[in-house]
């Protein structure tokens, strides 16, 4: 006999209803977010002061990019974010002198980057959402940033909601 979902929600703590409801809500977003731009690779990074640490990858392009991984932030394109936290689409990083020297792009041979800041419900600056590949891509749908913009929104509010305890 299967045990029902409500016994085995009844033997899960709060906490861990809550991170696996976190995960399972982040994976999806990632498979949706490489769906949506055709990149294979996407992925959720929080920013420190000095530190992209990666909280969630889908990686089935095997880049190498993994959950805890730790690079220099401004090493990244994802620290773009920190000057203009606006959507950002780069196409083809090999034609563009700004962003192809960064030592991420040659380390993880990035070609196309799609990424949009993450915010918190209170207005800090998180992290970010990014997709990558190692192949140029066309950016053609013009529904596109606000898409992105709205899934990293969404992923702050769950982020959000499992930082904020109820003595806070």
């Amino acid at each position: 006999m299967v045990p029902s979902v409500t016994a085995a929600h009844s033997l899960l703590n709060a906490d861990e209803r809550a991170a696996i409801a976190e995960i399972e809500a982040t994976t999806s977003i990632l498979q949706l977010v490489t769906r949506l731009t055709g990149m294979r690779f996407a992925g959720i990074a929080k920013f420190t002061d000095l530190e992209w640490v990666v909280c969630s990858a889908y990686d089935p392009l095997e880049m190498g990019i993994n959950a805890h991984d730790v690079l220099d932030l401004e090493t990244t394109l994802c620290s773009e974010f920190c000057i203009n936290p606006q959507a950002l689409f780069i196409p083809q990083i090999s034609q563009n002198g700004r962003f192809a020297v960064r030592p991420v792009v040659k380390q993880f041979e990035i070609e196309s980057y799609a990424g949009a800041p993450i915010f918190l419900p209170d207005g800090r600056l998180f992290g970010a959402l990014c997709a990558l590949d190692s192949r140029a891509m066309l950016f053609d749908d013009p529904n596109l940033p606000e898409t992105l913009s709205l899934f990293a929104r969404l992923i702050g509010c769950i982020f959000f909601a499992n930082l904020t305890t109820p003595d806070q």
